[in-house]
């Protein structure tokens, strides 16, 4: 039913220990304590999250590994890129009847994420174009879409410390005696995937099978109406439309958006100077209480500053 190659075995435990991990995430068990509510969910909908999650986890495999492997060694691990960026990713939170969402109201009222059109859209071989990609992420002020690095779980750190269990955690902890390494100590293909599905604290995602108890549908239903949808552009787009990628900069900033990353750039000051720098925040929100805002020039030139570093992003060693 999640279309999992055949060879590909995941333990019943498991899936019980995604049911109970979904049951369990705080803010679901803080709105079934304001319900008096015992159950979130009346139905789940697992193979369909396990197929999605399967989808990106064997995307991100196949950059590396023929897609026959079953098993893999440190050395294999190590070799794996550094990070992974992906778009088609839609949220569940804050696109209720957005004019522009393709999304129904459906998956806001469930608040899941839908992961069934994700590809990776971008991969990073060093710390430095993961440090360089999540940069540019922030510096456009959250607009560039399809870029900032996913945690996929995939490192070897990650993937040992799948083998220590925690018993009182309420996040995924999947029994790992179920995918023990082979004769050589290399790690199975499951234990790779329940890595992934760690870094991704096994959510639950969207289905249109999967079921609200009544009361949590209406006060999600209640919720979702006062919520909007989020704004972006995706990095391959940018790449092959750099002129539509500048009108859609500049209409966004002069609506507010990047503020502060332009009053930096403008000051000359660097991302690093502005992180944790409350004088700087306080600076800039008396800056805008002034008066003060971009003018057209700054923002073209930090839209082609964008453009520069997004030409450079795959070249950095």
């Amino acid at each position: 039913a999640a279309g999992l190659p055949e060879n590909f075995k995941i333990h019943k435990s498991t899936l019980e220990e995604i049911e109970k991990t979904s049951e369990n995430e705080p803010h679901i068990v803080e709105t079934k304590n304001y319900l008096s509510v015992s159950k979130y969910y009346t139905n789940i909908d697992m193979a369909d999250t396990i197929k999605q999650y399967y989808n990106i986890f064997s995307q991100a495999l196949s950059q590396t590994f023929p897609s026959d492997k079953t098993s893999f060694s440190e050395k294999d691990i190590n070799s794996m890129p550094k990070g992974y960026a992906i778009s088609g990713f839609y949220s569940g939170a804050g696109i209720f009847k957005h004019p522009d969402s393709k999304i129904n109201n459906d998956i806001t009222i469930k608040q899941l994420a839908d992961f069934s059109d994700v590809k990776i859209s971008n991969i990073y071989k060093n710390d430095k174009q993961v440090k360089e990609a999540n940069d540019l992420y922030l510096a456009s002020g959250g607009l560039i879409k399809g870029i900032k690095s996913e945690t996929f779980g995939l490192s070897l750190d990650d993937v040992k410390k799948m083998y220590s269990h925690n018993e009182n955690n309420w996040q995924f902890n999947p029994d790992m005696s179920k995918y023990p390494k082979n004769e050589n100590g290399e790690y199975s293909k499951e234990a790779l995937f329940m890595s992934f599905l760690k870094a991704k604290n096994a959510r639950i995602l969207y289905s249109p099978n999967t079921a609200l108890n009544p009361q949590v549908e209406i006060h999600n239903t209640a919720v979702a109406k006062d919520s909007f949808g989020g704004i972006g552009i995706y990095f391959d787009d940018i790449m092959t439309n750099k002129n539509n990628f500048k009108n859609f900069f500049r209409y966004w900033a002069e609506r507010g958006i990047a503020n502060a990353e332009l009053y930096a750039f403008e000051k000359n000051i660097s991302s690093n100077a502005m992180l944790g720098n409350s004088a700087l925040d306080y600076e800039i929100k008396q800056a805008l209480s002034n008066g003060w805002k971009a003018s057209d020039s700054l923002i073209n030139s930090y839209a082609d500053e964008l453009i520069n570093r997004l030409d450079k992003l795959g070249s950095l060693a």
